[in-house]
């Protein structure tokens, strides 16, 4: 019954979840669960742990699925989760910075934060109020791996999170996004589809429902966290439409675009497990189309890395010839003796090739054969003791 009752409130259609269907919702869950415990006893999580200026968010990324696939548990009180044999396979400090410094604050001016995603140079922007947390939208490279860099504008802007948090809050949040480029930007992939095509733009709709379903303690490695879980279902739609005379804009998708691009909607569902006094979620659990198997986690390092390290993009790290067909060189400077490892990373954010390097205290050029890979963008990403450090992008042909 518990389960039902949030599970069904997720398979409502968006247009229908009102705030009654939310009362109502709550209400049938109190009652489902008895008031067995005591709703006074969970934590509430209040804005203190919204992010600031200055802020840096230690993170770790975890890849053993299988020994963390006992959070899926019925909501409700008291539960005890373990992830503390988790075992890092990259670290990421996410600095919070101040929005002044973007390519594109002028794009975003309430703007309270930006930050830079893992293995990315994206800015990604985000507006902070008393009581919740907003993205605005990024500037970057776009998702659909057509290797350009636009602006992505969430209309409305999308909610991240709210304050305070209890158990039984259910959210909803809704976004659209509308960018448009002139045809002589646009790549061959899209040209050679539609050569008479004037320009092009890319469509994304966010549909995101959020309901804390559960509380108790999560283990995670170096510490024991009282926490809130939260289940998150994202429902994001994208289509690329092109504007032809006189025709006017038509969806590619109609014409060959579903088979070239990744088109339609994809359900996006994340379990976060949320403290009161911690600024990072103490773990973020992605799981599968299915709702049944974890394929990813994030969670809060303890202590924070000693590394000096933090992500920042190189500019002394350059790859050539690019593009790129045969054989890659990746070449930086270093001051020290010490061992890297750079990673080759496809549009679809997959490791596509890894390997590690012992860089002298000089200029070190580093061979790649590549002619196996499949032709599109691919960012190049240099690490230290699991860190970024530096970050360039290829075209392979």
């Amino acid at each position: 019954m518990k389960i039902l009752l949030l599970e069904f409130f997720q398979y409502l259609p968006f247009a229908r979840r009102s705030q009654t269907s939310v009362r109502l919702l709550t209400f049938c869950y109190l009652f489902a669960l008895g008031f067995t415990h005591s709703v006074t006893a969970q934590i509430t999580i209040s804005n203190s742990v919204f992010p600031v200026v200055g802020d840096t968010l230690h993170y770790a990324i975890g890849n053993q699925p299988g020994a963390i696939n006992q959070i899926f548990t019925p909501p409700g009180f008291g539960q005890q989760w373990d992830l503390s044999g988790l075992q890092p396979t990259q670290y990421w400090n996410q600095i919070m910075k101040n929005p002044q410094v973007g390519v594109a604050k002028a794009s975003f001016p309430g703007a309270s934060i930006l930050y830079n995603p893992p293995n990315s140079g994206n800015e990604v922007y985000l507006q902070v109020t008393g009581n919740q947390v907003f993205n605005m939208g990024y500037f970057g490279l776009d998702e659909l791996g057509l290797g350009l860099n636009l602006l992505f504008d969430n209309i409305p802007n999308l909610e991240e999170t709210w304050a305070p948090v209890n158990v039984f809050d259910i959210r909803q949040s809704s976004s659209n996004v509308l960018t448009a480029f002139d045809a002589p930007i646009a790549p061959p992939i899209l040209l050679n589809l539609v050569p008479t095509a004037d320009s092009f733009r890319i469509r994304v709709t966010y549909q995101r429902i959020s309901t804390i379903d559960a509380s108790g303690t999560l283990a995670i490695p170096g510490g024991t966290f009282d926490v809130l879980r939260k289940k998150r279902t994202e429902y994001k739609s994208r289509a690329v439409d092109v504007k032809v005379a006189p025709l006017g804009w038509i969806d590619i998708s109609t014409i060959g675009g579903q088979q070239l691009l990744p088109l339609g909607t994809d359900t996006i569902t994340t379990f976060h497990f949320l403290n009161d006094v911690s600024k990072e979620a103490i773990a973020i659990c992605t799981l599968n189309t299915a709702q049944n198997t974890v394929t990813g986690v994030q969670y809060k390092v303890l202590p924070p890395p000693v590394a000096t390290f933090t992500p920042t993009f190189n500019e002394s790290l350059f790859a050539y010839p690019n593009p790129v067909q045969q054989t890659l060189y990746v070449q930086f400077t270093t001051g020290e003796w010490a061992t890297y490892q750079l990673r080759l990373i496809n549009a679809q954010g997959r490791i596509v090739l890894e390997q590690t390097v012992e860089a002298s205290r000089a200029k070190n050029d580093i061979a790649i054969p590549v002619d196996n890979l499949t032709p599109g963008l691919y960012e190049v990403i240099l690490l230290r003791n699991g860190v970024d450090v530096g970050l360039t992008r290829i075209v392979k042909i």
